[in-house]
């Protein structure tokens, strides 16, 4: 076949379309296997002609199936740090979160060391004389001060007790103010002010004489009269100030005992308020 044959078959092989292609691949084969059936003693004298033009590229194979996983490699050595990152800007603040529970007292703190005393601050001018001030309204006169003095004694034995005992004072000296009950032998308050009380015990031969001045139920002052020696005898005075139904009397203690009107209870108001 001439070469510019052959040269236009190639130009028209490459701008012709796949269906084409085949078409003409497949005129050549045939083409060939006629040659092919010549008999042997006609072909001794001919010449081999020129190759063929290339088939058409087949159409491409499957995928083959996947090989299986290899064996795990040895770690790598480990790698250097990287650079530290910018720091990032500050994120917006988040919503307040619930108060929490309170907290448990705390214990109080000790109290700290006493101060040094400040310097002294200088005396200031002296300031100028004020205005008279006008006459002021007439006082009330006042009222007339109450008087009240009592004093009693017992003109009989009394114990020894087998219990706390209110001492009665039968004998009555002096009630200026009619102030103290010979019922109850209680000084009952009446005015309110500032009262001095005194009283004294003694007691039977060889038999303690202990007691109290009591006051609203409790114990104010004692007294003791010591038996040893003989006809003990024990006293004891107070200045108190008491209010409207204010209560004082003379207890005696378990096992004491009162010889006769040598015990005494006494008291008068020194000024009211």
């Amino acid at each position: 076949m001439p070469s510019h044959s052959y040269q236009t078959t190639m130009q028209t092989f490459s701008s012709e379309r796949i269906p084409c292609l085949f078409f003409l691949g497949l005129t050549l084969t045939c083409a060939v296997l006629a040659q092919n059936m010549v008999p042997q003693e006609k072909c001794t004298h001919c010449c081999r002609g020129p190759a063929g033009m290339p088939g058409i590229p087949g159409t491409p194979g499957q995928n083959g199936r996947r090989g299986n996983d290899g064996e795990k490699g040895m770690k790598g050595d480990m790698g250097f740090p990287g650079i530290d990152g910018t720091k990032g800007e500050m994120g917006p603040s988040g919503p307040m979160g619930e108060p929490g529970d309170r907290g448990k007292r705390g214990r109080k703190g000790d109290c700290g060391p006493k101060g040094n005393p400040g310097e002294a601050g200088q005396k200031g001018d002296r300031g100028y004389t004020g205005y008279k001030g006008k006459k002021g309204d007439r006082g009330e006169t006042p009222k007339t001060t109450a008087k009240i003095a009592f004093s009693a004694a017992r003109s009989k034995k009394l114990g020894p007790v087998f219990q706390e005992t209110t001492v009665t004072f039968d004998k009555i000296l002096t009630n200026i103010g009619e102030s103290f009950d010979e019922y109850s032998s209680h000084f009952v308050c009446r005015v309110n002010g500032t009262y001095f009380f005194t009283t004294s015990v003694v007691g039977q031969l060889k038999i303690d004489a202990f007691a109290w001045i009591m006051m609203n139920n409790k114990h104010m002052v004692p007294l003791h009269g010591d038996g040893r020696a003989g006809h003990g005898t024990g006293s004891n005075s107070l200045i108190l100030h008491l209010t409207v139904d204010d209560h004082l009397w003379v207890q005696l203690i378990k096992d004491s005992a009162l010889l006769n009107d040598y015990s005494t209870f006494s008291g008068y108001l020194l000024f009211e308020d």
